[in-house]
């Protein structure tokens, strides 16, 4: 249970690549402080982050599962 550090690799995936999937779709942050610049951010980057997010997310499953476990 979670005492590999190729599953605890997989969590800090999972979770980082859901904030960024979060970010890249508007969820967060709630209140920026500069909305439009926010906006901006999204339209250059926010495609490129909902492609490779889920990627992510998925890699960082696998790793909890122990698919990735060379040793």
């Amino acid at each position: 249970m979670l005492g590999s550090f190729h599953q605890w690799d997989g969590v800090f995936a999972i979770l980082g690549g859901t904030y960024c999937l979060l970010v890249a779709v508007g969820v967060l942050p709630r209140n920026p402080k500069d909305p439009e610049k926010q906006e901006l951010w999204r339209r250059k980057y926010g495609l490129l982050l909902k492609v490779i997010c889920p990627i992510v997310i998925g890699y960082g499953v696998l790793q909890v599962l122990g698919f990735f476990d060379l040793g």
